[in-house]
């Protein structure tokens, strides 16, 4: 197992829609750790790896068609966000 650094995405989306994401999510088998620092669900933080970032922004661009998801922000883990 490669040690790789952390790459973290933040999307918003609509309240309504964080659970089904979340389901969506589990069934692509790793391809991102989704996390919650908004009380109202609001915005996730997805956790990937280098190696997987540009298919995770892959399935975001299916996914936003359906949900209304808006990329915030990237950024590595220990870095500031940009």
């Amino acid at each position: 197992m490669v040690n790789e650094p952390t790459r973290i995405v933040e999307i918003e989306l609509p309240a309504q829609h964080a659970y089904r994401f979340q389901c969506l999510l589990e069934g692509e088998e790793g391809l991102a750790v989704a996390r919650s620092f908004d009380p109202e669900h609001k915005k996730l933080q997805l956790w990937t790896t280098p190696s997987q970032h540009s298919d995770l922004l892959d399935w975001l661009s299916t996914v936003s068609g359906m949900m209304d998801v808006e990329l915030l922000a990237e950024w590595t883990l220990g870095d500031e966000k940009k």
